[in-house]
């Protein structure tokens, strides 16, 4: 791989689409950042990563990762991805964006932000009530 917007796009569709771990000890750095909302920091790397893609994949059933936008500046990626599936406890389909910065070196994942939109997850699901109506 030559580009880091080419090992990000890997980690989206090899990893999140298709459950591939193997991209896990490939792209991320053993010494790395993570700022996610609840994901695990007390692991290497690649076991953050594959930890990662355990959760969304058990979280969304036949989840589909697909990186929408994407800037690569410097060392940087930055990304909007759209996650589709099916929600296991519900049985709905559901639609979320996910924001994303990874900041790589040395061809690894060494930094990563994550923003998965939640409310739009428990909205779609039943879990957080319908807005209010406008009169």
């Amino acid at each position: 791989m030559s580009t880091n917007l080419e090992r990000f796009k890997a980690i989206v569709e090899r990893g999140f689409s298709q459950g591939d771990l193997t991209v896990a000890d490939e792209m991320r750095g053993e010494k790395s950042i993570e700022h996610q909302y609840l994901t695990r920091t007390d692991l290497p790397g690649p076991q953050i990563l594959k930890a990662q893609i355990e959760d969304a994949r058990c979280s969304i059933k036949d989840l589909k990762f697909t990186a929408e936008a994407v800037v690569e500046t410097g060392d940087t990626v930055w990304a909007r991805c759209k996650a589709t599936g099916v929600d296991p406890r519900s049985g709905k389909p559901v639609t979320i964006d996910v924001m994303d910065i990874c900041r790589f070196s040395d061809g690894k994942l060494v930094e990563h932000l994550g923003v998965p939109d939640r409310f739009a997850l428990l909205h779609q699901t039943g879990a957080l009530p319908p807005p209010p109506k406008r009169t």
